[in-house]
């Protein structure tokens, strides 16, 4: 199997980016590939990207000039204007992990990770999260998402990495596990 190496998302890959993520959300998909191959369920803007890019570096892979994958992060700031992640923002302020609030913890959140179709099981997603915890662990204690409890891939692949489950919640729609990742020793 290939080693990929994750890069950075320039302002010209966000059209492609914004592709992958139309081609991956769940009203977009089958339920069966839902399933399968799990799902995405925010929908990001070009506007909500650049204002991401500006607080944080968002790790993509690039593979013969094909966005084959990312990974955004979101700062807390960032976070707090985006209406889909407010939600987490405030109450992950209130969750403990590992014995430590949150609150008291240097954190910023994922905002979303996606896999081109053909490039799923090879390796993409392990290398999107190695660079975030080379890029950010110097400077946060973890990182925290959720997603949606249905979503057993994405939550098994979360877990492999290190994810650890903090929280369970439900809003108008959606059952969602809150996870993160510690990096502290």
């Amino acid at each position: 199997m290939k080693a990929f190496e994750a890069t950075v998302l320039s302002p010209a890959d966000i059209d492609s980016l914004l592709q992958l993520q139309q081609n991956n959300l769940v009203q977009h998909i089958s339920s069966q590939t839902a399933k399968t191959q799990g799902f995405l369920t925010f929908e990001y803007t070009r506007d909500i990207l650049e204002r991401m890019m500006t607080d944080m570096s968002q790790p993509v892979i690039i593979s013969e000039e094909t966005l084959v994958g990312y990974a955004l992060a979101t700062s807390i700031r960032v976070g707090e204007e985006i209406e889909l992640m407010r939600p987490l923002v405030k109450m992950a302020s209130e969750l403990t992990l590992n014995g430590s609030p949150v609150s008291q913890l240097r954190h910023y959140f994922m905002g979303q990770i996606c896999i081109r179709e053909g490039w799923r099981g090879n390796g993409l997603f392990d290398a999107l999260y190695a660079a975030h915890k080379t890029l950010f662990s110097p400077y946060f204690d973890c990182m925290i998402t959720e997603i949606a409890v249905d979503n057993l891939r994405s939550q098994a692949a979360h877990a492999r990495v290190g994810f650890q489950k903090i929280h369970t919640h439900r809003d108008a729609t959606t059952e969602w596990v809150v996870v993160a990742w510690d990096w502290r020793p």
